[in-house]
């Protein structure tokens, strides 16, 4: 694991809901969708339908904020279509961040924190922050 892979994504999800229409109007192509029932992962059905964008990992490793400004800065002119979309199928949104902390003492931690237009977004468009913190040593090789 070179760099931990570390992205950021925007969710909106709920019950039942088309996620092409969610991108129709929002006029961005997701990365990742799926609807309610299809075939999970790790579960054998998904319990519910999301839409998401996401940044590539493994991109960026310390300036985790650039991570979240490429996700904010794509859909920061579409908060009114956002708030239409999550009260007409009331839907749950959330910014998750994604960062893994390198435990090698010879590397640098990544940075996050979150400038005035991203605040705006996550007020404006009642949306939760999620950070999932993982660990890695890049001093170990993996075999």
């Amino acid at each position: 694991m070179e760099n931990g892979n570390t992205y950021v994504y925007f969710a909106l999800s709920g019950d039942n809901f088309d996620p092409e229409v969610v991108t129709k109007k929002i006029g961005v192509i997701p990365t990742e969708k799926w609807n309610k029932g299809d075939k999970g992962k790790y579960k054998p059905t998904l319990e519910y339908t999301c839409w998401i964008f996401s940044t590539d990992k493994g991109k960026e490793y310390l300036m985790v904020d650039s991570l979240v400004d490429e996700v904010i800065s794509k859909l920061f002119d579409k908060i009114e279509i956002i708030n239409e979309l999550k009260h007409q199928y009331n839907l749950e949104s959330v910014l998750e961040i994604v960062m893994y902390i390198d435990t090698n003492e010879e590397q640098s931690t990544p940075a996050l924190g979150h400038d005035l237009k991203t605040i705006e977004f996550l007020f404006r468009t009642q949306t939760k922050t999620d950070v999932d913190i993982y660990r890695f040593n890049s001093a170990i090789i993996e075999t």
